[in-house]
């Protein structure tokens, strides 16, 4: 990171603010034993504010069944954290503003807004209580690219200029450019409004939410879903967005396609109420039934080679249906060289982890070739299959595991769960065992790494390192590279 221009950023005196009575809000609500008439005597203090919360509070995004007429009832009817967002909303939109400077105010506000409204609402179709927390993290997700640009103004302008407009590219225009990215700085500003951490680390983590710490990754995933409904509803062609979607909602949520269209129905409107209410502008949006009539549309008449090409799901990209190992059923050298590809790929474009899992296969002298594979194959398949991976056997009994999304800790645990299992295969007169090697990149770390043949050589180190140990184990790679 470039710490001279860190410091001129954090030291810049137009860097968003949250107006004291914000921060009182947020410190009295982080308290469990705050008194709902303290907490409405502070909001109270500000009439202004007043009247956009009992506004908001009325609207019909949260559907009370009774008029609210003060600050206490909205508390009582609400609770604490639905009132939180909407405070920290309205003080937002005061500190950031929609100037007519050269920003794109309108796409900032939008991305924001159906982020947030995208994130409460897929969470709260799931039966999860944490809705109002996903709001705020999704309004004050890109923070840090409104500090950016306040403290390097056309500088930064220029940068954002990169992305033709993509938000998706930005991180890494920034890392190119500016030797930092907008998450890092955002979630350093949050930290100095002293709000709490499950707000910080989603601020941190939204553009690559997999790598989030466990204690907050429910809902740092929750803004990420929230950012492809954002996408889903917004970029020229959706289709690739709205399968990632798809896919991400039932991973993490459980949630069906249709349970995600019905989502992605309400959050258009409600993110247009709340847009007049705020009084941001988030232009012109199309209905999502028309948006998702022209996903449907792309999806039925898209070319097999583009299905393929756009798919999200690693264990889809065989090219060449000959290259399939006959005893297995998994691909082959070809798949393997196209998943990794594929995976490097979506790793620097979609800001998400990528791994490569190699797997040597060990038995004792005699073991059946045949129940050797069989067994190793069902094992992977169970193991890894869930993640989406791409499974691949390479040569004899040596296979790899291509991921996109999953954790190390989370690879390694799946290995060991998978060696462990292979060692108690019920073959009493032969012994199985396996070395196992791991690799997880983040876009960060892969600016170390040449390419995606560096993952091969990284996995290939690990392995070594298993079979220095004696074998039949599992070693994670330490990102450092051999000379």
């Amino acid at each position: 990171m470039n710490s001279d221009m860190l410091e001129d950023i954090l030291a810049c005196p137009t860097l968003p603010s949250l107006p004291s009575i914000a921060m009182r809000v947020i410190e009295l609500a982080s308290n469990p034993n705050v008194k709902i008439p303290e907490l409405a005597s502070t909001i109270q203090n500000d009439q202004g504010l007043t009247a956009k919360v009992l506004r908001t509070v009325n609207s019909s995004f949260y559907g009370l069944r009774e008029k609210c007429g003060t600050i206490n009832k909205a508390l009582v009817l609400l609770g604490l954290s639905p009132v939180k967002g909407i405070v920290l909303g309205f003080s937002l939109v005061s500190s950031v503003g929609q100037r007519q400077d050269g920003f794109d105010y309108q796409s900032y506000w939008r991305r924001g807004l159906l982020t947030a409204v995208g994130g409460k609402l897929i969470v709260e179709a799931a039966g999860k209580k944490y809705g109002d927390e996903v709001f705020i993290a999704g309004m004050l997700q890109d923070i840090g690219v409104m500090a950016m640009y306040r403290a390097l103004g056309d500088e930064y302008l220029a940068v954002m200029s990169q992305t033709g407009g993509d938000h998706r590219k930005l991180c890494k225009a920034e890392i190119s450019s500016l030797e930092m990215q907008h998450p890092d700085i955002g979630a350093m500003l949050a930290e100095r409004w002293k709000l709490p951490r499950s707000l910080v680390v989603p601020v941190k983590y939204h553009e690559r939410p997999t790598a989030a710490p466990q204690e907050h990754l429910e809902i740092t995933q929750a803004v990420g879903l929230g950012n492809l409904i954002h996408d889903a509803l917004t970029v020229e062609d959706a289709v690739e967005a709205r399968r990632k979607l798809y896919d991400r909602a039932s991973q993490w949520l459980g949630l069906s396609s249709d349970q995600v269209d019905a989502v992605l129905r309400r959050v258009g409107q409600a993110s247009k109420e709340l847009a007049g209410l705020f009084r941001v502008d988030i232009g012109p949006m199309s209905s999502a039934d028309a948006i998702l009539t022209r996903a449907e549309t792309r999806l039925v008449h898209a070319a097999p080679d583009e299905c393929l090409e756009r798919s999200q799901g690693l264990e889809l990209v065989l090219v060449d249906p000959t290259d399939v190992d006959p005893r297995t059923g998994l691909m082959g050298r070809k798949g393997f060289d196209f998943a990794l590809r594929r995976a490097w790929k979506l790793m620097s474009e979609d800001r998400e982890i990528a791994g490569l899992t190699n797997i040597v296969i060990e038995a004792s002298p005699g073991a059946d070739p045949e129940y050797v594979s069989q067994t190793a194959v069902a094992l992977l398949k169970k193991q890894f299959g869930p993640m989406g991976a791409a499974i691949c056997r390479l040569s004899g009994w040596l296979f790899a595991v291509i991921t996109i999304g999953p954790t190390q800790p989370a690879l390694a645990a799946a290995a060991e769960e998978f060696r462990l299992s292979l060692n108690r295969a019920p073959a009493s007169e032969y012994r199985l065992a396996a070395s196992v090697g791991i690799v997880t990149l983040t876009p960060e770390q892969a600016l170390a790494f040449g390419g995606p043949e560096s993952l091969v050589r990284a996995s290939a180190e690990a392995i070594q390192a298993c079979k220095s140990s004696g074998g039949n184990c599992v070693r994670s790679h330490p990102h450092r590279l051999a000379a």
